[in-house]
């Protein structure tokens, strides 16, 4: 295993690098932290928007989703995020880029005036994305575990730290330049892998028509009620437009149509990836390893057994580029999160710019050391846990987001009503509390609609100032 842990302590080493030649001119400057100077170019940002959607999940847990739930149930999944670049771009691309600001905190503090909203916001953020980077370090640590040798927990805190201080001290900058590049390493490994798959066998439909003889149960709708089909495809069709990662990114853009187009550019980028690792590697890894224990490992299992030495030391490279681009880009909302829509709120002017660098530092490493920490005892199927961990943010942010850039009437009562209802009622529907036979994430969204027009209808109309600084928002 020596070439594979060589390349991979290469790459992992020129991600630190990175990180510490851009903490040169990013630490004092905060659009340089936290929107690269708003100027990242269009491929650039597409590829970066790409790789920090495609995580870890996408790799090893959408295929593990498809081995165990089938793919009928990953392909809502992977139907609603490819649907949410384009509404993205349509619904708030040009809006939030026009906005000039950081986070979606940001907007929703300047729309809907309540200190509610400005601390409530990045605290869903927190607890939703520190979920999510919890299941980036799953995949990091059972792919070095498999390919490597390496033991699970030695695996996991040697990748956190290298992204934590690569994402702390080089910020957007580092982020943007390592996700290109991991993009483009996630895009050549599953590409390259399911063609050699469909190659052997002559073609994709042969391929999934032995699988699905094989294990009929690949191709058909199990496991569970279509209620959870939908709730998989609605959470990340409303996720995309207002999840903060992929809002920052639209920040760095050059401009309102940059941003548009690297939205759906990325889109095309992952869409290609997750049809074949779907339907070209798991038929594969059903085939061969019917009887897998932890769902996650079909991927590496497939690469273990298909390809050699080399092949798979750039495999784990890829997998650690997918959890490494997504969890950077959750590990700077975090960041900002806390450092600059909590802290910044409360300490205003009246910290220096240097103190301010400390907190962003200082947030990056408390975000990924509890995130570290929970990671020693993972979850199961970490597709279906950081899934359910961005539903909280569809069901809170998507309506008061969009109603409050398009909706004439959104004021401040609908949009904290909104927030609050919306997040409350997927979390009681989440344990069950509330369980009416539906997704969580339609019920909440549903609640959050209703509130938001009750709390239109009963509250104070909206300033013309607010409604003139909206419309602007659309030039």
């Amino acid at each position: 295993m020596l070439v594979e842990r060589v390349l991979v302590v290469l790459y992992l080493a020129g991600c630190v690098g990175i990180g510490i030649f851009a903490s040169r001119k990013v630490l004092g400057s905060r659009d340089e932290y936290w929107v690269a100077g708003r100027r990242i170019g269009t491929t650039v940002n597409a590829m970066a928007i790409m790789a920090s959607l495609a995580s870890g999940g996408s790799i090893i847990g959408v295929m593990g989703l498809a081995y165990s739930q089938g793919i009928p149930a990953t392909l809502a999944l992977f139907a609603g995020a490819v649907l949410g670049f384009p509404l993205a771009s349509i619904l708030v691309a040009r809006q939030l880029r026009n906005f000039g600001k950081y986070t979606i905190t940001d907007f929703l503090a300047f729309r809907y005036p309540a200190s509610v909203v400005r601390y409530l916001v990045p605290s869903l953020i927190v607890v939703a994305f520190t979920i999510y980077i919890v299941a980036q370090l799953k995949a990091a640590g059972i792919t070095a575990n498999a390919l490597l040798g390496i033991p699970y927990e030695a695996a996991i805190i040697f990748a956190t730290l290298v992204f934590i201080v690569y994402v702390s001290f080089g910020g957007m900058v580092a982020i943007t330049w390592t996700d290109m590049i991991q993009g483009a390493l996630m895009l050549i490994v599953v590409l390259g892998a399911g063609v050699a798959m469909v190659w052997r066998v002559g073609s994709p439909l042969a391929l999934m028509r032995q699988a699905t003889e094989a294990a009929p149960e690949l191709g058909q709708v199990v496991h569970q009620p279509v209620a959870s089909y939908l709730g998989y495809f609605v959470i990340w069709a409303t996720a995309i437009p207002v999840i903060p990662h992929i809002v920052m990114r639209v920040s760095t853009a050059k401009d309102a149509k940059g941003a548009r187009l690297s939205l759906n550019l990325a889109m095309l980028a992952y869409s290609a990836m997750i049809l074949v690792a779907v339907l070209a590697i798991v038929p594969v890894g059903k085939l061969h390893f019917p009887g897998l224990e932890d769902a996650d490992q079909v991927f590496l299992k497939v690469m273990e057994s298909e390809f050699p030495t080399l092949i798979r030391g750039v495999a784990v490279a890829a997998v650690l580029a997918a959890v490494m681009s997504t969890t950077d880009a959750l590990l700077l909302a975090c960041s900002s999160a806390i450092a600059h829509d909590i802290l910044g709120g409360l300490l205003g002017d009246r910290a220096s710019e240097k103190t301010m660098a400390l907190i962003r530092i200082g947030a990056a490493w408390v975000v990924g050391l509890l995130a570290l920490y929970w990671a020693l005892s993972p979850p199961e199927l970490i597709s279906r846990f950081y899934t359910a961990g961005i539903g909280l943010l569809s069901a809170s942010l998507f309506v008061p987001t969009i109603a409050g850039l398009w909706w004439k009437r959104a004021n401040l009562a609908g949009g904290v009503a909104s927030l609050v209802v919306g997040a409350a009622t997927y979390i009681l529907a989440q344990l069950q509390i509330l369980d009416l036979g539906i997704a969580p994430v339609v019920i909440a969204l549903a609640a959050s609609a209703i509130a938001m027009l009750v709390g239109a209808h009963f509250g104070r109309h909206e300033s013309p100032t607010m409604l003139e600084a909206i419309s602007a928002l659309h030039d």
